[in-house]
């Protein structure tokens, strides 16, 4: 692994938004559920968790589309990169791996020193795709609605 740089810094591919974390990540996520897919354009989206009281835009801002009761997903209005998520009334940001200018900082693999990475609704993954990293894997909770897991994750508490 590379050295880690800190501040974390990324931004789109125009470079109309820029952000800056001065604290490294707490968790990593690779996300298997139908919205992620689709917002990311891929089998997965891969996000790292960032601390809303470190983060901070360094130029332009993000523009946001509400996905859900619970959240809304994060691009650039210029290119329309897209850059994260938010959990409605969590301060944290999600960042997508792909808009930082340092990804190799931060390994999502088992063997990660800087934080725990997690396999998210693989219940919903595309069928063809074999996870075989040996990363935790979670599934949705099919007896309680989708907000309702979600915040639970967040804060921790399932």
């Amino acid at each position: 692994m590379a050295k880690e740089h800190i501040p974390v810094t990324g931004g789109c591919l125009c470079g109309a938004v820029r952000y800056e974390s001065k604290e490294p990540p707490t968790k990593g996520f690779i996300c298997h559920c139908t919205m992620c897919r689709k917002h990311f354009g891929g089998p997965f989206s891969m996000t790292l968790k960032i601390a809303g009281s470190a983060f901070r835009f360094t130029r332009g801002e993000f523009k946001y589309y509400r996905s859900s009761s619970f959240g809304k997903r994060a691009f650039c209005s210029e290119c329309g990169s897209p850059m994260a998520f938010v959990y409605e009334g969590n301060p944290d940001v999600y960042i997508s791996v792909g808009s930082l200018d340092h990804p190799e900082d931060w390994a999502m693999t088992k063997d990660a020193l800087w934080g725990q990475i997690t396999h998210l609704h693989v219940d919903s993954k595309i069928e063809w795709y074999a996870i075989n990293d040996g990363l935790p894997q979670r599934t949705s909770k099919s007896d309680a609605p989708v907000e309702q897991a979600a915040k639970a994750y967040v804060a921790g508490t399932s």
